[in-house]
């Protein structure tokens, strides 16, 4: 099971490979910066499921669970039961 830092890690990772390289911190809010758009946010949500094996539902998204890196790491530590 990946730990906070490896989550917090990929997270970076992927998100600046899909905004190419814009500034963010660990946070700010990715959808008010521009950094996750409408397609990239399909491409975060199938990232994340197949990275982890988890499901991410609409309701995750409407609830905000990916606005943030601390927000992103505290829903994969919560679904995933690394918590």
């Amino acid at each position: 099971m990946p730990t906070p830092d490896e989550f917090r890690s990929a997270l970076r990772t992927i998100l600046l490979e899909l905004s190419h390289g814009a500034r963010f911190t660990d946070s700010d809010d990715v959808f008010e910066l521009g950094v996750v758009r409408s397609l990239n946010l399909i491409e975060l949500i199938t990232w994340v499921e197949d990275s982890y094996g988890l499901e991410v539902t609409q309701r995750d998204v409407f609830d905000g669970h990916l606005r943030s890196i601390d927000r992103m790491v505290a829903f994969l530590e919560l679904r995933t039961g690394a918590a």
